[in-house]
Parts: structure tokens; C-alpha cells; sequence
């Protein structure tokens, strides 16, 4: 097992999947940008954390407290400040949210830009530089109640063997009867059209607006593919900047076939109040994973 300090350098996290809503006319970057998979380099988004985290941090606070119901409702019975852990924890929004609540959040991240933006927005915050495929170490041995990896982000991992290798890295972290809270929108193939989606957020003179499109995946190759238009908005100039990506798809089937496979089980499936709901192709859900006694 490696030391907490030992960073890896392996696929790096690319900027989190946002739920498809609408159809859209067009499916391309508007620059021609080549679409990358997980082990390739973000073009402009995910290097910048000033933008990321402006973006993504709006509703956080309400995100914390969601996962907190799930875990007293799901979770095993403990005494004193619970301990959590994000894989992928980008700018350590979560983190800064969470230590408002009275809730400890380490995080890892394979951007050493994310990790130092994290440290310096909350010093002492417990953040490292690690892969989600190769993470486990002594300092954090079943040292946490919960895990959690939200809006698709997992889906970066571009193959089942990957995915694997990432829950049980989780599960060696966690405390036995540990949660791991998966956010993910199943792929309900050949039945799925092209959509995009907006989100827009400020802070101070600084605003930030990501148009994502999706171009779902089809079997065998199970690739959706995403692309990424920022415009970020300054008193003195206005960027814009082009990305695109793949994310592993999973339908139902393919998910639970998967998880009996790790060291996990399903013990429930709920939305993002934490209200029981039905997994169904083509739904965004949060599985609630167990770990072994």
C-alpha cells in the first residue's frame, strides 16, 4: 500500500458530465477539437480552477446535506464527525462545504492545480495529488464512513477493468458497512437522441457560461461523446475556450453485472433529494454501494 504523499500519474480527471435536457441542433466544437479520452489532456477547462470551481460551486452546500440524509438512512450507526472521501474532487468544493456542516471531506485529485487551489482555499484540508485508479494508502485504511462521486464523473474511466480497479481502491479506504454514493446517468442504447445543456454562474466581475453537448453512446463501443464551449466573461475581455471528451457508458444491466463484481453491493437507488427511485435506462440516479463487514 503507498503512502498518502505518493502521487500518481495515470488518466487524469476531465471536467464532470452535466445531465442532458434538451435536443440540439449541432453536435461538434465549434473549434473542430478532437475528442479525447480519459488519458488525454482537457483543452482550457479542467486546468483552470478559478473557473471550475465558479462554475460547480453554487448548490454545493444543498449536495452536502443531500449525501448526509442518504448516509443516516443507509449507513451504519456512528458516534461523532463523520468521515468522507471524494475521488476526483476537483477544486474541493465539497471539502469547503462540508467543513461548514461539521463534516470532515478528504479528496483526491490527478490535477496537481486542483489539489493546490483546494489546500489554498481551506489550508490544512486533507487533499492529494492520486489517480481514482490507484489511490488506497495507510493514512486513509478504513478510515472513512462514506465516499462519494457524483454527476458522472466516475464515467471517466474508460474501460469495466478500470472501473474495478476504482472500487476496490475505494473499498480498501472505507470503514466496513462504508458507503460509496455513485451519481450516474444510464445509457439506454439506440433509444437516445443528441442533447446540451447550459450553466451560467458568477462571482464578483467574473462570469462563466459552459454550453455541453452529448452525442450518446451505442454498443459495442459504449463512448458518449461531450463537447465542452466556455465563454468566460471579464470587465476586460471575453474567452472562449473548446474541449472535448468520452465517458464510459453503462445501462442498467451492465451496472449491476459490474458491481457484483467489487467488493461492493447495491443497497439502494435514490434522486438527488435522497427519495427512493427507480433505476431506469436512460435516468440520472445515485447508488447507494455498501462495502463488506
Amino acid at each position: 500500500m503507498q503512502s498518502c504523499d505518493q502521487p500518481t500519474a495515470l488518466a487524469r480527471d476531465l471536467p464532470r458530465d452535466l445531465p442532458p435536457s434538451r435536443p440540439l441542433p449541432w453536435v461538434q466544437p465549434r473549434n473542430n477539437a478532437p475528442v479525447s479520452n480519459a488519458h488525454s489532456e482537457p483543452a482550457g477547462f479542467y486546468d483552470d480552477p478559478l473557473v471550475y470551481d465558479v462554475l460547480h460551486t453554487p448548490g454545493t452546500a444543498a449536495e452536502v446535506r443531500g449525501l448526509a440524509k442518504i448516509e443516516r438512512r443507509f449507513g451504519p450507526a456512528s458516534r461523532g464527525t463523520s468521515r468522507w472521501l471524494e475521488p476526483a474532487c476537483g477544486s474541493g468544493r465539497f471539502m469547503r462545504a462540508g467543513a461548514k456542516l461539521g463534516i470532515h471531506i478528504a479528496g483526491l485529485d490527478l490535477n496537481p492545480r486542483m489539489i493546490e487551489f483546494a489546500r489554498a482555499r481551506q489550508p490544512g484540508v486533507d487533499a492529494r495529488v492520486a489517480d481514482m485508479r490507484s489511490f488506497a494508502c495507510e493514512r486513509w485504511h478504513r478510515r472513512f464512513a462514506l465516499a462519494f462521486n457524483t454527476i458522472n464523473t466516475i464515467r471517466h474511466l474508460p474501460s469495466d477493468r478500470t472501473m474495478l480497479d476504482h472500487l476496490q481502491q475505494t473499498a480498501l479506504c472505507l470503514k466496513p458497512g462504508g458507503l460509496y454514493i455513485v451519481g450516474l446517468s444510464l445509457a439506454h442504447y439506440g433509444h437516445e437522441g443528441p442533447t446540451e445543456d447550459v450553466w451560467t454562474a458568477t462571482r464578483g466581475s467574473l462570469k462563466v457560461t459552459q454550453i455541453v453537448q452529448f452525442e450518446p453512446s451505442s454498443l459495442p463501443n459504449r463512448d458518449e461523446r461531450v463537447f465542452s464551449h466556455l465563454m468566460i466573461e471579464r470587465p476586460s475581455r471575453t474567452e472562449h475556450r473548446d474541449s472535448a471528451y468520452a465517458l464510459r457508458s453503462y445501462s442498467l444491466r451492465q451496472w449491476e453485472s459490474l458491481v457484483r463484481r467489487s467488493p461492493f453491493r447495491i443497497v439502494g437507488v435514490v434522486d438527488e433529494q435522497g427519495l427512493d427511485a427507480v433505476p431506469v435506462d436512460g435516468c440520472y440516479r445515485l447508488f447507494v454501494l455498501q462495502s463488506g463487514e
